[in-house]
């Protein structure tokens, strides 16, 4: 008993740990931007650093990744594959997955992107100076300043970190101490939210984590959330932006009160596994 409640601590102090590397990262860079800038030439130097991480902010979100990736993903290797072996693992995390399975998560990812914008515009209604510097976030964290650095750090590095302490290690440990599924997909959902540290984004990533950590059950599979995290970011980002520059706004509208019904028929789908089966999955 004392074994499996250990298993909550263990999950806390990873979520513990991820809020401390990320933000200690953070930290960490601003500090070294200041004493690169400081051996380069004094005041200017530093204004000259500054100004160099403010215009690659992309290249920062990916420093900031990088040590949080190394020590959870060897966590989880050393956690729950090792101890299984690579190839039973490996099998275990592949054998439900189909074709059809990744082309339902592409469509589930378009659509819940534009249903949340309806949670979106409630809450600008109803807390709008939170809206407002969500806004102002998002236009400073380089979201849109598309390169291949911008891959990386929007459609690499974020799912394959967040996934794996999220609804990998968090939710695995959380089931290991005697949660139910939808207890610890709750919990781990919830702290995904906090995670990101601001309300607005808070709110949407929770719903989207419960989400995500549903597909890791469903498909017994952390590539299913990893691929589902990618897509959601890309709609999020790039397919956004290009609707918002070639549709009027009455298609972005008919768009959005589309995907409402598309994200509840795909999700049904998914969880009985109605197309998975042609392919000989369920």
């Amino acid at each position: 008993m004392m074994k499996k409640g250990a298993n909550y601590g263990i999950a806390a102090m990873i979520f513990v740990i991820t809020m401390i590397l990320i933000n200690g990262a953070a930290i960490a860079l601003s500090i070294g931007t200041a004493v690169i800038g400081i051996i380069i030439g004094g005041g200017t130097g530093v204004d000259m650093a500054y100004d160099f991480l403010t215009n690659h902010l992309n290249l920062y979100s990916c420093m900031i990744y990088v040590i949080p990736g190394i020590v959870f993903l060897l966590w989880y290797f050393f956690a729950f594959i090792e101890p299984v072996g690579v190839s039973r693992f490996t099998d275990r995390e592949t054998r439900r997955l189909s074709p059809a399975c990744f082309i339902w998560m592409a469509v589930l990812a378009f659509a819940i992107q534009h249903t949340l914008s309806l949670l979106m515009g409630l809450i600008a209604v109803m807390m709008p100076s939170a809206m407002e510097n969500y806004a102002e976030l998002m236009e400073s964290s380089g979201v849109t300043q598309y390169s291949t650095v911008w891959v990386i750090a929007t459609l690499v590095l974020p799912p394959l970190v967040e996934e794996t302490i999220f609804r990998g290690l968090i939710m695995q440990y959380l089931r290991r101490g005697g949660a139910s599924f939808i207890v610890a997909n709750l919990i781990q959902a919830v702290l995904f939210g906090f995670f990101h540290m601001n309300i607005v984004q808070g709110i949407y990533t929770a719903i989207f984590g419960f989400l995500l950590g549903y597909l890791a059950w469903r498909y017994d599979s952390l590539l299913a959330p990893m691929a589902m995290h990618a897509l959601f970011n890309f709609f999020g980002t790039a397919v956004v932006d290009l609707e918002n520059a070639v549709l009027p706004d009455f298609m972005l509208g008919l768009i959005i009160m589309v995907s409402v019904p598309i994200t509840v028929i795909v999700i049904v789908m998914i969880h009985f596994g109605i197309a998975d089966k042609k392919w000989g999955k369920s």
